[in-house]
């Protein structure tokens, strides 16, 4: 009798040891969801589409886009955390939702290390600082000299995707750092922002590349200045902010998520295929006009940037006092 309950418990012992390991092999046996916390038509999906292609591509399933909008991205990337974690539910976290939201809003619904596994970053981009051409400013210097001269009694607008998200605080440590009383005014995601740019019902927007580039290469907008350090490569001509406001900087990241318990082996075939899909010449190219520069790490150098990332964006909304309730 104990010989066999010890023979029955080693098996059931072995079963265990190679389920993951099997489970890993066939997957993925069926599509698997890519959640994108934000609408269609801004940076965070324009970064989905193109990297759930080639992950389609790689993994032999397809890979579904699925807006899940609400609380800058706060509301999809809940979702994502209380989802089966098998590898089949994914979100592409940014900034935005897994450095910035924990500070910005009272609750958020999910603990952005806590509850996530982070597979790899994909690729970072900064901000466009654009002005409708009606807008008389040529580049920063006359577009700040342009915003204290009219103050606070009628204050330039700049658009934002919503409380929080890049634009909202791309636009806030801009004001802050220029001593400008330009006035924010946030929108259900970048799409509707970037219309009422287009049309002039706002004066200006710091928007991520993706979604900023065609505007400003086709003439609709007037690009004034990028906030990265160094000029961009996608707008060689177009100056940094910094080179008129010493230190200015906003870079943002986008990169894939799993719920936390997502099984070793599955994490581990996601990030290299990641790899293999940055690599490609395709993902490349289409980066590369989208104005986002590639980035692939380990799921263990991704997990400590986004624990460098909360305390220095804590600082940076108390700065701005843009706490949300």
């Amino acid at each position: 009798m104990k010989k066999a309950f010890a023979r029955g418990f080693a098996l059931c012992l072995t079963c265990l040891l190679f389920a993951v390991p099997v489970a890993a092999q066939t997957y993925p046996a069926k599509p698997v969801r890519l959640i994108t916390p934000f609408p269609p038509g801004g940076g965070t999906d324009a970064v989905a589409r193109i990297i759930g292609e080639k992950l389609a591509e790689l993994l032999g399933q397809p890979v579904v886009i699925d807006n899940k909008a609400g609380a800058g991205g706060s509301l999809g990337t809940e979702l994502a955390a209380r989802a089966a974690p098998d590898g089949y539910t994914l979100v592409l976290g940014s900034t935005a939702t897994h450095a910035v939201n924990p500070s910005l809003y009272s609750k958020v619904g999910y603990d952005p290390v806590a509850d996530f596994v982070a597979i790899s970053p994909v690729g970072t981009t900064p901000l466009l600082l654009m002005v409708n051409p009606q807008v008389p400013a040529n580049n920063v210097p006359e577009l700040i000299a342009l915003a204290k001269a009219r103050g606070a009694s009628a204050p330039l607008t700049f658009a934002s995707a919503g409380a929080g998200s890049a634009q909202h605080l791309g636009g806030e440590l801009f004001k802050s750092m220029t001593a400008t009383s330009i006035t924010h005014i946030a929108y259900k995601g970048a799409g509707p922002a970037m219309v009422d740019l287009l049309g002039g019902h706002v004066a200006m927007a710091f928007d991520t590349m993706p979604s900023a580039l065609p505007q400003v290469r086709s003439g609709k907008l007037r690009g004034l200045g990028i906030s990265s350090l160094k000029r961009h490569p996608a707008l060689p001509d177009v100056p940094t902010i910094a080179e008129t406001v010493p230190g200015y900087e906003y870079v943002s990241w986008f990169g894939i998520f799993a719920p936390k318990g997502t099984p070793p082996a599955i994490v581990d075939r996601l990030n290299a295929e990641i790899k293999r899909a940055l690599a490609s010449k395709d993902v490349q190219d289409k980066f590369k006009t989208a104005g986002i520069d590639p980035e692939w790490s380990s799921t263990s150098d991704f997990t400590a940037l986004v624990v460098r990332e909360l305390p220095k964006w804590r600082m940076i909304i108390q700065q701005a006092g843009a706490k949300v309730d």
